[in-house]
Parts: C-alpha cells; structure tokens; sequence
C-alpha cells in the first residue's frame, strides 16, 4: 500500500510540509521566541565552546532559521497584495532563512556523524 492509496487526511506528510505547517500554525510569539533564543543559543555555543559544540551551534541556528522563516512566511501572506519593495525583500529573507535552516541541519547531521565516528579514523 502507498501513500496515494490513503485518504488524503491519513498521508503522510513530508518534511518540507510538515516543517511549513508547524510555522504557519505556530503564534507570532512562537516564531519571535524560537528566531531569538536559537541564535543566542548558537552565538553561545559559538562563544562558550562547550563538547559537541559544532552540533548545538548548528541545530541551535536551524531554529534560528525556522522562526525567521515563519515570520517572513506570515508577513508575506499577510502583504500579498501590496505593492512596492517589502513582498520581494521578504520573500528574499525567507528563501535565506530556508536555506541557513537546510544548511545548518546539514552541518548538524555531519557533526553528529563526526562525534559517532570519534577518533576510529585516525
């Protein structure tokens, strides 16, 4: 059975999608709080060094990425039909939001095969 055979409430979601729905369902508070807190979580793991830092630096700046996104996604909804700069600009700073988000999972997903890895390469 694949997923086209399911009802269309029982398919599953990708993550893309899963990620997009989560943000624009989440409050305005939420996305504020989730954009600060993740980057000065990562400027703390950046300053401070702690073990596995490379992994908390970039997961913390993967939430970072996702409130901005969020943000960006809700204003550009919300001035869709506005004329002049602001809708371009923010569709800019979400497609950048996007891709610090991808590229710090990434990096968090690199990081975490690292510290598996350890010193057995060497």
């Amino acid at each position: 059975m694949t997923s086209d055979d399911l009802p269309p409430a029982v398919q599953l979601e990708g993550l893309v999608e899963l990620l997009q729905g989560h943000a624009r369902r989440a409050s305005d508070g939420q996305l504020v709080f989730d954009a600060t807190a993740g980057a000065l979580a990562a400027a703390g793991a950046l300053l401070w060094r702690p073990w596995a830092w490379p992994m908390l630096a970039s997961v913390a700046l993967a939430v970072s990425a996702f409130g901005a996104w969020g943000i960006a996604d809700r204003e550009l909804a919300e001035r869709v039909t506005s004329p002049g700069p602001v809708p371009p600009l923010l569709r800019a700073g979400r497609a950048v939001a996007a891709a610090v988000g991808w590229l710090s999972l990434v990096a968090a997903a690199f990081s975490l095969v690292s510290l598996a890895i350890g010193r057995w390469i060497s």
